[in-house]
């Protein structure tokens, strides 16, 4: 751990306090105690983590301080909905306390770069509807299986009507998301558990009528799947859903790219710039999607979104007949799609320990 890692901790309630003080102390990591929201100003960029109290989090709020990773509104169980209530307003992910300590803990150790697994992950996010981020994302995981990674695709949305149909692995045996509902803290490998197509390891959501039943994602079970997935492949890639739940934050927070689909288009744009104020600005960039038009080129997009473009993507048939077909994108190496795939897999950092 960084020796100057230390976590901003902003609450009143003296009995929280302590337990935030006690968590922190077993994660090895310095705490820097302020009461009163304003103090927090000095240190908002530079902390590791900042913890907020459920009782300072609308004071903090009305502060409208600029976007950052790694908050935590934190509370007593029992006020688990009113602490959800300020995770949107702030980006934050939610830890309601005794329940969330292990995942709460391991988030800090995360934060303070004590990741367990060398493995990349890789977040992506549609802008839009239909914008195709779906296929991008299986894309990607395709064709770094192509390249020898091992890989694993993660289904983020409960409610997409499953990866696996995309994938064409709707009939293949293997867990879906419902068999991790009680995932807590850290898991074994999955590998050999999960669904396996085109070199990748699926781990999909299951669709309502299906065997369990289409299942909530939470960010306790999607922090112990990435670090599980982050030990055992050498990258992760996560269908992010547009919205950005606490599962999308949980997942963006973590990830070392985040890739957010723009169509290429003016409504497009106006809707990627709701959604770019909640993506880490180091860690975010753009693919076009859609025929480029002098309208909206990667200059106004990046212009607009304070985001690096890395590629444009054209509209496909080949790609949209194979989807129908149930096929699975990133196959064909001379597709403008492919060629994007190889681009993103060319911009994730290299993990200390990976070749």
């Amino acid at each position: 751990m960084d020796a100057s890692a230390y976590a901003a901790v902003l609450t009143a309630d003296e009995e929280l306090l302590d337990r935030l003080l006690a968590t922190l102390a077993a994660v090895g990591m310095e705490p820097r105690v302020v009461s009163d929201p304003g103090a927090l100003r000095a240190v908002w960029r530079e902390a590791t983590a900042v913890a907020v109290g459920g009782d300072r989090a609308e004071q903090l709020v009305a502060l409208g301080l600029p976007r950052r990773s790694d908050v935590f509104v934190v509370g007593d169980d029992h006020d688990s909905d009113d602490l959800c209530r300020w995770s949107v307003p702030l980006g934050a992910a939610v830890a309601p306390l005794p329940s969330a300590d292990t995942w709460f803990a391991t988030a800090l150790a995360d934060a303070a770069g004590l990741r367990t697994g060398a493995g990349r992950l890789l977040a992506v996010v549609g802008s839009t509807g239909g914008v195709g981020s779906s296929t991008c994302a299986a894309a990607v995981a395709v064709t770094a299986a192509t390249e020898g990674q091992r890989t694993v695709l993660v289904d983020g949305d409960a409610l997409g009507g499953g990866l696996d149909l995309l994938v064409g692995a709707e009939h293949v045996d293997g867990w879906r998301w419902p068999h991790l509902a009680g995932a807590r803290g850290h898991l074994g490998d999955l590998s050999g558990q999960l669904p396996f197509v085109d070199g990748v390891d699926l781990l999909a959501a299951a669709r309502r009528g299906g065997r369990g039943g289409a299942e909530e994602i939470g960010p306790e079970q999607m922090a112990a799947v990435l670090r599980s997935t982050t030990r055992s492949h050498d990258l992760t890639v996560v269908d992010v859903p547009r919205w950005l739940s606490a599962v999308g934050l949980e997942t963006t927070r973590r990830a070392d790219l985040t890739v957010l689909v723009v169509r290429a288009d003016l409504r497009g744009l106006a809707a990627a710039r709701e959604l770019a104020a909640w993506l880490p600005e180091s860690s975010a960039q753009v693919l076009l999607r859609g025929r480029r038009s002098a309208a909206v080129g990667p200059e106004l997009v990046e212009e607009s979104l304070g985001l690096p473009v890395l590629a444009t993507v054209s509209d496909e048939k080949t790609v949209r007949l194979g989807a129908e077909r149930g096929e699975p994108p990133g196959r064909s190496a001379r597709s403008s799609l492919t060629r994007a795939c190889r681009q993103i897999l060319e911009q994730l950092p290299r993990r200390v320990g990976t070749p």
